[in-house]
């Protein structure tokens, strides 16, 4: 009984720790006595508007308070929980980043208004996963209860607008989501991250609105804006592309002509399906980030130009076929071998006979 409740006392423990923790970080402040400026570690515990509170040792007991006014700035150390989550969002297990990061999120709560600190941060990259995960309902939860006012780089301000184009994704709410990307591509120059994610929502409303030609241009201008960083992205921007391609009907032609004396190598079906073999390869060394190649696109690689079969020659009027007839024509033409070589024509008298009567 005594280690059953021994059992219970240190999970109650540990659970504690996983949804409250004290903020380790070091506070520049400008001492009140002597006017001058001082670094302090030290571990917040809570803080508000006008207020900090913090204790100078992790297993210290007492608090003290600290005007905001007087503080400088607060430079926070990585806590373990983050630094884990990270390891697994950048191999890309975003699915166990995003339920890292929720733990940090909730540990570091109460400090969320001070800028810079862990729990806001850990809150950004949950978001972050569940857009790479495409739980765009996940995210829409995650966005309404967001606290981003401490969020203090740029970058991560300017994905918050992003999410906008997402929300459209979300909706399928096409006609909007391409005035607003279009918009949005207009009046801003975006780091190569946002601009992928940017296209590629375009490149969704287009391809809903029925102008496939133009999905294209858009998805092609998503991996190659940035086919690193927004891997997620650049993957379905690359198999969007070839969707859009096997489903054109030149490509339908240009495959059904392959190889054959009617195919056209100028012709734009030609082009996009050529197009599309070298997006595979693409996808192979690069885009697929190991990821076999889904078998439905696969299809491509059986048009590689060096595969393709040698066309039939034309038949030509003078072919072997007709040999024969033309050489019993010929024959027909000449004279028999049966008849005598000296053989005079019946109408011609010999001209023995004419002397004879004038003797």
């Amino acid at each position: 009984m005594k280690k059953l409740f021994l059992a219970t006392l240190i999970l109650a423990v540990t659970l504690t720790r996983l949804t409250a923790a004290d903020a380790h970080a070091l506070l520049v402040y400008t001492d009140k006595v002597s006017g001058q400026d001082d670094i302090m570690p030290v571990w917040i515990t809570a803080a508000s508007a006008l207020n900090i509170e913090y204790k100078t040792t992790p297993q210290g007991l007492n608090r003290t308070r600290m005007s905001r006014a007087s503080i400088n700035s607060i430079y926070f150390f990585e806590p373990p929980i983050f630094k884990e989550a990270t390891e697994l969002y950048e191999s890309r297990d975003y699915q166990g980043a995003r339920e890292k990061y929720a733990l940090c999120r909730a540990a570091f709560k109460a400090v969320d208004d001070l800028p810079g600190n862990y729990g806001t941060l850990a809150g950004y990259y949950e978001l972050e996963s569940c857009r790479k995960l495409f739980d765009l309902e996940a995210l829409k939860d995650l966005l309404d209860a967001y606290q981003f006012g401490s969020l203090v780089r740029e970058h991560h301000r300017n994905q918050l607008e992003v999410y906008q184009v997402w929300d459209a994704v979300r909706t399928k709410s096409w006609p909007r989501l391409d005035s607003l990307a279009t918009k949005m591509l207009a009046e801003k120059k975006w780091i190569s991250e946002h601009l992928a994610q940017l296209k590629y929502c375009h490149g969704l409303a287009l391809e809903g609105l029925g102008r496939p030609t133009d999905a294209l241009i858009a998805f092609n201008g998503a991996f190659t804006a940035d086919s690193t960083a927004s891997e997620a992205t650049t993957k379905q921007a690359a198999l969007a592309c070839l969707r859009i391609i096997k489903d054109h009907d030149e490509v339908k032609l240009a495959i059904a002509l392959w190889g054959t004396e009617d195919e056209d190598v100028n012709s734009s079906g030609y082009y996009l399906l050529q197009e599309g073999v070298a997006l595979c390869d693409l996808w192979k060394k690069a885009l697929g980030g190991g990821q076999a190649l889904p078998a439905e696109h696969a299809v491509f690689l059986k048009y590689r130009e060096t595969n393709k079969p040698k066309p039939k020659p034309k038949k030509k009027a003078d072919d072997k076929k007709d040999a024969p007839k033309a050489k019993k024509d010929d024959d027909a033409k000449k004279p028999s071998d049966k008849e005598p070589a000296d053989k005079e024509p019946a109408d011609k008298k010999p001209a023995d006979k004419k002397d004879e009567k004038k003797n």
